[in-house]
């Protein structure tokens, strides 16, 4: 394995990645093995099943059309029973696991067509789990699994939660898989100018911001371990939309679509630009991409 596609989470701004991965196949970049968190998990799980551009444009269709409702639904019963302590999440996974069947074509993780690997977070000890084999759904709805919306998954004896909580941006696992390219398709966007509206959707941005300085952090080991093995690390700069509130998808096919021209832009500008770390998790991936000089 050589050339891999690392998506990070980001929630409702997975089309973001789908409209950028779409251009880097159409430009010929094909990887060798797909690493996701989070949404980034379930956007590399279809890709890794359904190869190459027409894989890369389903996606786009598929993430631009997706609807609130296929993965949250808030019962008022169920979440005070959370919010009481009767149970440990507010949101059950039944609608997110069928949009996991619906989407992903295989049942098993290595029987994707391209070598596929999702990042899960240990609840109790907050480790890096990192799924290459089993049960394709479980491993997306762990990956999935924001802390106190959608309840842990236990795989092998292990309580496991959001990805993105340990390794937003998987780019060390990608290495340690013996990947030696790699492209970092992120979702951010423009800076907010005010918190989300709603308490739950200020508490998800909140452990965003807290999970960026750890983010910044890896994503800074990994450029130096690549620096040092002749590899490369290419972050694909990401589109500047207004951030859509948590639990808003009406702006899917806008995001893909920017992303997408994004993309072309700063692959035709023929220049490698190594990215600003500093910014990750704040504003964009570069605060200049070659395509805009």
């Amino acid at each position: 394995m050589t050339t891999a596609f690392v998506l990070s989470g980001g929630g409702n701004l997975g089309p973001l990645q789908a409209g950028a991965v779409l251009a880097l196949m159409e430009s010929g970049i094909q990887p060798d093995l797909f690493v996701g968190s989070s949404v980034g998990a379930l956007n590399a799980a279809f890709l890794a099943t359904r190869p190459g551009a027409t894989g890369a444009r389903a996606l786009v269709a598929a993430s631009s059309s997706m609807q609130r409702r296929e993965a949250f639904r808030f019962n008022p019963v169920a979440v005070l029973a959370g919010f009481v302590g009767l149970r440990n999440y507010l949101v059950s996974d039944h609608h997110l696991r069928a949009l996991i069947r619906r989407w992903i074509q295989v049942d098993l993780i290595e029987r994707a067509a391209t070598p596929l690997a999702v990042t899960a977070t240990d609840a109790l000890s907050g480790e890096i789990v990192l799924l290459r084999s089993g049960d394709i759904v479980d491993a997306l709805a762990a990956s999935s699994a924001i802390p106190g919306i959608f309840p842990p998954v236990q795989i092998a004896g292990r309580w496991l939660i959001d990805g993105s909580i340990s390794a937003d941006r998987p780019v060390l696992q990608a290495q340690e898989l013996g990947a030696d390219t790699i492209y970092m398709i992120d979702a951010t966007t423009a800076p907010r100018v005010r918190p989300p509206r709603g308490a739950i959707a200020v508490a998800m941005n909140s452990v965003s911001l807290v999970t960026s300085q750890a983010s910044r952090d890896q994503l800074t080991t990994a450029l130096e371990h690549a620096d040092a093995t002749g590899g490369h690390v290419y972050v694909v700069p990401s589109a500047q939309q207004p951030a859509p509130s948590p639990f808003n998808f009406r702006m899917s096919a806008t995001l893909a679509e920017a992303a997408y021209a994004r993309t072309v832009a700063w692959l035709d500008s023929n220049e490698e630009l190594r990215p600003d770390v500093t910014n990750l998790g704040k504003s964009t991936i570069e605060p200049e991409y070659p395509g805009a000089r």
